[in-house]
């Protein structure tokens, strides 16, 4: 019942056709040839998501060729545009194409992601965050593959008692970086509330605001972000995050995140060059480090010296999450106070998931401008 990204839009060049796997479901996405099309960037084609298999003998489509904005099966030649009628039929004597339609999703480009909705009925508008759009570098990052649930990487997103625990490492490498003493754990007061968007929550410290993280409903999380370029840049730039939680089926997820930072002009043309040098450790590389301390073979304090600051974090939440189960068995939890946030998240999904059964309105989410400069004010 919401957009949701499927695919990065720099990943999939124009002419190609590749299969994807999203919420337990298969499907075939491409992008037609390029040419001057009104709704794609640049004179890229524009992309499309169809359903996985040709109606006629279903041979999987992402085999097949793009021929201008259509897709033409591999087996026998069926074609099919991106609404997933079927157009042509080159073996039939006398062709029915026009009792032929595969499914078709509506498809939209945003923040360098590519949007599906895969609902019933007409898509919702695709919510837009105003905070993005403000005219800073913007960077979808490289995806991020999890073997577990991803309301695992939900539940974490407003959890700000994990981070001076499971990030203790990284914090305290940054400190030593910094030429300061690392700061110790702090007892603090947990704080979430709901909000016109989803869920704000956070952390107060001598009666002020010390903490700001956002929950997007139903899956996305705005948190304060570290830099993905140099070890530099990771202690001093500031950047807004989005990472967009998504299924692809019950035991693994995948998180789009899309980075904005405060850069422009020549300095931003600087950043995307030392960011570039700094993709050499990939998402894959950090998982196989992860799985070695979760395998009892390392821990983290093992973890090689020139990680940047998120390649550490990336790690550890890593370990914390996925280290809780596939699937993760909530019915031996105890939770306490600092979990408001978890049980603030859990009680939104619940009620908003009870009203759907029951055929009630569900409640109608907008996001507003101005959330980054809250979440940069007090984390800073």
């Amino acid at each position: 019942m919401f957009w949701q990204p499927v695919y990065r839009s720099q990943d999939l060049p124009a002419g190609r056709a590749v299969p994807i796997r999203i919420m337990s479901e298969d499907f075939t996405l491409y992008r037609g040839e390029a040419g001057p099309h009104p709704e794609a960037e640049g004179t890229e084609g524009r992309a499309h998501l169809v359903a996985f298999r040709c109606a006629h003998r279903g041979a999987q489509l992402s085999t097949g060729w793009v021929e201008g904005d259509d897709l033409r099966c591999f087996y026998h030649g069926w074609k099919y545009d991106g609404s997933g009628s079927c157009i042509e039929q080159p073996a039939e004597p006398e062709p029915f194409c026009q009792r032929i339609k595969i499914r078709g999703y509506p498809v939209q480009e945003y923040l360098g992601l590519i949007f599906a909705y895969l609902g019933e009925g007409e898509p919702p508008p695709m919510r837009r965050f105003p905070d993005f759009e403000r005219g800073f570098v913007i960077e979808p990052c490289e995806l991020e593959d999890y073997p577990c649930n991803y309301f695992n990487r939900l539940d974490n997103a407003s959890d700000g008692a994990h981070v001076a625990w499971t990030h203790r490492e990284s914090l305290n490498r940054i400190a030593a970086a910094a030429g300061v003493p690392p700061r110790p754990p702090t007892a603090e007061v947990r704080i979430s509330e709901e909000t016109e968007y989803g869920l704000r929550s956070g952390t107060m410290h001598n009666g002020k605001p010390a903490f700001q993280t956002h929950l997007h409903m139903p899956n996305v999380n705005q948190p304060p972000s570290g830099s993905r370029g140099s070890l530099a840049d990771g202690r001093t730039l500031l950047v807004d995050g989005l990472y967009f939680r998504v299924p692809v089926d019950d035991e693994n997820s995948v998180s789009f995140t899309v980075d904005c930072v405060h850069l422009t002009g020549a300095e931003a043309d600087d950043y995307r060059e030392r960011r570039r040098m700094a993709q050499d450790t990939k998402t894959a590389a950090l998982g196989e480090l992860s799985a070695e301390i979760l395998a009892g073979n390392k821990v983290v304090g093992d973890m090689p010296g020139d990680l940047s600051p998120f390649q550490m974090f990336w790690i550890e939440d890593y370990v914390a999450q996925c280290g809780q189960g596939a699937i993760a068995d909530r019915s031996h939890e105890h939770l306490g106070r600092s979990d408001s946030g978890v049980v603030s998240i859990r009680q939104l999904w619940a009620r908003e998931l009870k009203a759907l059964a029951e055929g009630r309105p569900l409640k109608q989410w907008h996001t507003p401008a101005g959330l980054a400069d809250m979440i940069q004010a007090t984390n800073r």
